[in-house]
């Protein structure tokens, strides 16, 4: 990825900014949520936060909130050469199984929308739900730029990611402007959550996460093959990330199940095919200072999340099409 042009993140109040290191990147499926709708859209950063003396403390926050120059369609769409009847022992041909289910292989735009709930959980006292969010993904498949990664193998995969995220009410889970946090008794403003990733697949199913290799750095040419289980007449992904550094942003986590049709995978005529999506993470709770919290709290925020795949913007659930779809197109 081009280096970051160093610009300060957007200073709308509605939106996360950075608090404590240079920005790092996100997860593919490691989500942070946050967010609330009527209000009007921010303007986006192009650029990471000064680094502080705590720069090596993970903070979702510090993420890069855009591509600096437009990337998410600046290369061309990544197209498979084979579309169906995979040899799942195969890697490469796992691989290919594996993006056919959390995106697709014909370079059509993915979106992943998402609802979320939010739970504290605390050391020796109750926790419960704090909110809901609902997440989306924007999601595209591209040829890497030789100039951008020259010595990447043949038939590496870009994958370009845009996250877009609200809170919700979590009784309701309709978007809010503010929250009541009960646990620790503060009225919470919530701020959007927007970021931008980028990852390489390699042909052999290992992948690198360009801004945060913490989280993901396998070597390019070394088989890594997906984790896949059947279920009935469904095929089931299981898909995590540890991020791996040491420090007070530990614990932090994620896991994603992706369950498809088995027939649809294995089919070469259906080049768009369902997925049902869920998640779970772990984070420390003061990377949303907003919410009441510092970094003498050593609550924890659990996501679990629901979701689906979907690849035209008119079928996004409602509250994903007016809270986030028509308020940020440019990142759609």
């Amino acid at each position: 990825m081009a280096e970051n042009n160093g610009a300060a993140f957007s200073q709308d109040p509605k939106i996360e900014n950075p608090m404590r290191r240079i920005v790092l990147g996100a997860i593919g499926g490691g989500i942070a949520l946050a967010g609330c709708t009527g209000r009007s859209m921010a303007e986006t950063a192009q650029g990471a936060a000064a680094t502080t003396a705590d720069d090596e403390v993970f903070n979702a926050a510090n993420r890069m909130q855009v591509f600096p120059n437009g990337q998410l369609d600046s290369n061309e769409p990544w197209v498979a050469s084979k579309h169906g009847n995979f040899d799942l022992s195969d890697p490469r041909q796992a691989n290919l199984a594996r993006l056919k289910m959390t995106n697709n292989l014909v370079g059509k735009r993915t979106y992943i929308p998402m609802f979320v709930r939010l739970m504290v959980a605390r050391e020796d006292l109750p926790g419960g739900v704090l909110m809901g969010a609902a997440g989306l993904f924007t999601w595209q498949l591209q040829v890497p730029d030789p100039t951008e990664f020259p010595d990447i193998p043949e038939g590496t995969i870009q994958l370009r990611s845009h996250f877009n995220s609200v809170y919700l009410d979590p009784v309701t889970m309709e978007p809010v402007e503010t929250l009541w946090n009960p646990f620790k008794k503060v009225e919470m403003k919530l701020q959007d959550l927007l970021f931008a990733e980028n990852f390489l697949t390699y042909p052999l199913g290992g992948s690198l996460f360009v801004e945060e290799p913490q989280f993901s750095n396998d070597p390019p040419n070394v088989p890594k093959m997906p984790q896949f289980q059947d279920f009935g007449d469904d095929l089931i992904l299981f898909q995590g990330g540890t991020y791996t550094e040491p420090g007070p942003h530990q614990p932090r986590f994620t896991e994603n199940m992706w369950v498809s049709s088995m027939a649809d995978v294995m089919d070469p005529a259906k080049s768009l095919i369902d997925m049902r999506y869920s998640f779970a993470g772990a984070n420390k709770a003061w990377e949303k200072s907003w919410a009441g919290y510092d970094m003498d709290d050593e609550d924890l925020l659990i996501d679990l999340a629901v979701g689906k795949k979907v690849h035209s913007l008119d079928d996004l659930p409602r509250v994903h099409r007016a809270a986030i779809a028509e308020r940020y197109p440019e990142r759609m």
